[in-house]
């Protein structure tokens, strides 16, 4: 990943953002009556696509490749999470884009821890 200041803002927010919207669309979309399976896939399609749309977005400024990783992660996570959140019991916007806010950052945290492990223990590595 990059380390350049700029870089790391623009993958920073484009997880913010995608975790968010993605949070309040599965609210959007999801109830009560849905069955939690089924409001996971749904979610996790939800966030493939406000992932991909995040990536064209904030790839031109950004890189593609590097906020492919993050972004995706996020959306994933974040549409299946408050999906299956959703079926248990209603959840306000605010407090959805909150928790995809939330996982965007943490999801951007453990890519980024991820790949310097990755880094240091490719280095250490000599064929």
């Amino acid at each position: 990943m990059e380390t350049r200041p700029y870089f790391i803002a623009g993958d920073l927010s484009c997880s913010l953002l995608v975790g968010g919207v993605t949070a309040v669309a599965a609210i959007a979309t999801v109830s009560q009556a849905w069955p939690m399976p089924a409001a996971m896939l749904v979610g996790m399609l939800l966030g493939m696509a406000v992932a991909a749309v995040g990536i064209l977005a904030f790839g031109r400024c950004f890189g593609m490749i590097e906020l492919q990783m993050p972004a995706m992660l996020t959306g994933m996570l974040s549409g299946m999470i408050v999906s299956m959140i959703v079926t248990r019991s209603p959840m306000a916007s605010s407090t959805g884009a909150a928790i995809g806010g939330a996982l965007g950052l943490a999801t951007f945290a453990a890519v980024w821890i991820a790949d310097v492990w990755l880094r240091a223990k490719g280095e250490r590595w000599t064929p």
